[in-house]
Parts: structure tokens; C-alpha cells; sequence
């Protein structure tokens, strides 16, 4: 399995794990009445916001970690370097990536044009998000596997 395809897995879980937790604190404290949800849409931005930042900062520690044991583990110190395959295979993921982000914001404005609370679409969000994120990776994965 190469570096990329092992950091793309890496990726993966945890881009999972950082949100489940997250989302299980946020629910936490929703459900022990220290802010309201359903009506307080400045503390959704306040929670986005906090969000990204401990998204960003455990990713970076996750990939540290990662490049390390994957170092030991192989006995190589240096990341293969991107040549043209691997910018290429990037541009199609993200594109797999921004259409899925895409048809969920507007399945996400549809809910909201149907009458669904608010408070729906901001989970909306957060949920194609992270589904465009693990279609990023998958797609990655699969394109060096496919062999573009």
C-alpha cells in the first residue's frame, strides 16, 4: 500500500472520529441545557468555528503521528514526492468531493424550503461535510488503485 493511499485511511478515520466526538460533546451539553440549539443559530456559528479549529489542530497532530510511525514502520524518512499522477488524481477527488458537497447543500436548502426546523441544516451540513470528505478520500484511494 503506498504513503498516499495510507494517509488517505488515516484520513478517513480520522476525519470520523474528531467529528463523532465532537458531536457527542455538542449534543452533551445540549441535552444538559447549557445552550439551546433550536432557536440560538449565533452559538451554531460560535460551535462551527470551534469546530474547525479542533478539527485543524488534531488533524495536524494525527498526521504528525502518522508520518512517524509510518517512518518506523517502512524505514523511509522522506514523503514521496507529488509528481504529475498525484495532482491529477487529487483534482478528481475533489471534484467527486465538491459535487457530493454540493447536492447536499441543495438537498440541505430544499429541507429548509419544505419546512424543516433550522436547526436541521446546520447537521445538514456538518453531515455532507464529512460525507464529502470520506468521498474525497475514497476517491484518492481508488484512483491510485485504479491507476490513472
Amino acid at each position: 500500500m503506498s504513503y498516499q493511499e495510507k494517509q488517505n485511511i488515516v484520513n478517513i478515520f480520522s476525519g470520523l472520529l474528531i467529528t463523532a466526538i465532537y458531536a457527542v460533546i455538542v449534543f452533551q451539553r445540549h441535552q444538559q441545557g447549557q445552550f439551546d440549539l433550536t432557536e440560538d443559530f449565533s452559538k451554531w456559528g460560535v460551535i462551527f468555528l470551534i469546530y474547525i479549529g479542533v478539527s485543524v489542530a488534531a488533524r495536524i497532530i494525527i498526521l504528525i503521528v502518522f508520518h512517524i510511525i509510518n517512518a518506523i514502520a517502512t524505514r523511509e524518512e522522506e514523503i514521496p514526492v507529488e509528481d504529475e499522477r498525484d495532482k491529477l488524481v487529487k483534482l478528481k477527488a475533489i471534484r467527486n468531493s465538491h459535487y457530493a458537497f454540493s447536492g447536499g447543500f441543495v438537498v440541505s436548502v430544499m429541507g429548509l424550503a419544505v419546512g424543516m426546523p433550522v436547526h436541521w441544516i446546520f447537521i445538514a451540513f456538518v453531515g455532507f461535510g464529512l460525507i464529502s470528505e470520506i468521498i474525497d478520500n475514497s476517491s484518492q484511494i481508488y484512483y491510485y488503485r485504479k491507476g490513472i
